[in-house]
């Protein structure tokens, strides 16, 4: 087992890559919504890293500044960031004027002719923050494009939106919805 402060860095990243994407591979089983029993997550937890509590599992949700995990009762999920198939089964909100997207350039045609897209995600990830996008972005690309979307507008048309903190969830975001930074004041 990892020790020390790394030590829930790893456990975080292996619990968000089992609870999103992969958790057949480890024996886990999410409901319609992504919760496991918790349980079951901490024996995969030790199975790949050895001694490891249901407290160590509790540490990462509980500090995890992305609020990426939710524990009810004695089931554990990933809030966002799947590429399975899971339902949300939150309400939806109304957002603010403007949530913003940051991305690698290379995508910026793509998204101003055809919109945001989850890719291999189920849902499109918005930011509230110019801030907050361009580290997203920062993922993708050194020099990461920032999009402003038009969420009002969306929302006022049909389009749902999900507020899970730092993160808002929507299925996709047509490209009428969509600009860039400088075509605001334009």
């Amino acid at each position: 087992m990892v020790n020390g402060s790394d030590r829930f860095i790893v456990l975080s990243k292996f619990m968000s890559f089992v609870l999103r994407h992969k958790p057949q591979n480890f024996g886990l089983f999410p409901d319609q919504y992504g919760f496991v029993n918790m349980q079951d997550l901490l024996n995969a937890l030790k199975n790949r890293y050895g001694k490891v509590q249901a407290s160590d599992i509790e540490k990462v949700v509980q500090n995890c500044p992305k609020g990426r995990f939710e524990i009810k009762g004695e089931k554990i999920r990933a809030r966002y960031g799947h590429s399975i198939d899971v339902m949300l089964d939150g309400e939806t909100f109304q957002p603010p004027d403007f949530l913003y997207h940051g991305t690698s350039p290379a995508m910026k045609d793509a998204i101003l002719t055809e919109g945001i897209k989850p890719m291999r995600r189920r849902f499109v990830h918005l930011s509230k923050t110019k801030e907050e996008a361009f580290q997203v972005g920062r993922r993708k690309s050194k020099n990461p494009i920032l999009f402003i979307v038009k969420a009002r507008e969306a929302y006022q048309r049909g389009v749902k939106f999900y507020d899970l903190g730092v993160v808002v969830l929507t299925q996709e975001v047509a490209a009428e919805f969509i600009q860039l930074p400088n075509e605001l004041n334009g």
